[in-house]
């Protein structure tokens, strides 16, 4: 059955579903088997949408009926410089989709531009004279009826590709029993009303789990990552490590700017303090200086009393 943008294989009379793609001639869809791109029986499983590589061509209709997305676009310092309202076309193509976005009079084109590979999947590029960043900050575009927005299917914007991880999760049936994960392998080899194509035992389908991680793949940009094609042990590693330095560099910053502030902060109290003796030896200073000209006051009396006596 399909429902909700899924599908779903069973068979009845206590039999099962045994999905495997020829060795020879497996199906491919951008880069997925059929097994795969549907998401049939994932260990992993998401509530959202992923990845974004849609397997859409610039010929094929957009689908979407309704609704606006509101693109921010920002400068470096994220100081915002304009919100663009953009509506899809109304029965328009993917091409005619991307034109509207671009548009210099009603999209982004004097900043920027939307492109989409061969894959289906949509990214944004700035400009090189005016570097900009883009985000979606509002998004009631529906892809048919009940379907997702332009943000959600294409990963439009960071804060949607940034949040795509949390909805993840393993597989309730598995995870309640482990037993239902799928270690054996479908063997295409076998005969109808021969052996069994799925044997009891056979943990081929484990060793290729647990070497999962030796499998190559293509990530994309995330954050200032570069896309890059490798193992997808070797990019944990890597973005593992990346964040371990980051964390690093900030702890460091962070230190050496609280030994400035602790210093500016001992140099305003030495200035803003009182010390006892020196402010003593001020009043004893100011103390003598005032005993100086009251002899001298007395002294300039005695003359002028003195010189009256001798006029009159």
């Amino acid at each position: 059955g399909f429902s909700n943008g899924a599908l779903s294989l069973s068979a009845s009379g206590g039999l099962g579903v045994a999905i495997a793609d020829d060795a020879t001639t497996p199906s491919n869809k951008i880069g997925k088997g059929f097994s795969h791109y549907f998401g049939l029986n994932d260990i992993v499983r998401t509530s959202g949408y992923s990845p974004y590589e849609t397997g859409l061509t610039a010929s094929d209709p957009h689908g979407f009926t309704s609704g606006e997305m509101t693109i921010r676009l920002t400068d470096v310092e994220g100081g915002r410089i304009r919100d663009i309202p953009f509506t899809p076309p109304v029965g328009g193509t993917m091409q005619n989709m991307l034109d509207a976005l671009n548009s210099r009079a009603s999209g982004v084109g004097l900043y920027g531009q939307f492109s989409m590979n061969g894959q289906g999947q949509i990214s944004f590029t700035s400009n090189t004279n005016t570097p900009v960043a883009m985000s979606i900050v509002a998004d009631s575009t529906e892809r048919g009826a009940g379907g997702p927005s332009a943000s959600q299917l294409f990963g439009i914007g960071p804060a949607e590709r940034s949040t795509r991880g949390e909805k993840f999760s393993l597989n309730k049936a598995m995870d309640q029993n482990p037993k239902l994960l799928p270690f054996a392998k479908l063997d295409l080899t076998q005969a109808v009303g021969g052996s069994a194509a799925l044997a009891i035992g056979d943990g081929r389908g484990a060793l290729a789990l647990a070497n999962a991680g030796e499998n190559t793949a293509t990530f994309g940009v995330a954050g200032s990552a570069a896309s890059v094609t490798m193992t997808v042990s070797r990019y944990a590693a890597d973005f593992g490590g990346s964040i371990a330095r980051k964390a690093a560099t900030a702890e460091s910053r962070k230190d050496a700017a609280a030994a400035v502030s602790s210093e500016v902060d001992s140099q305003r109290q030495s200035e803003e303090g009182v010390n006892l003796d020196e402010e003593l030896i001020n009043l004893t200073t100011y103390q003598q200086a005032f005993n100086a000209s009251a002899r001298l006051i007395q002294a300039s009396k005695d003359m002028f009393d003195v010189l009256t006596g001798i006029l009159g």
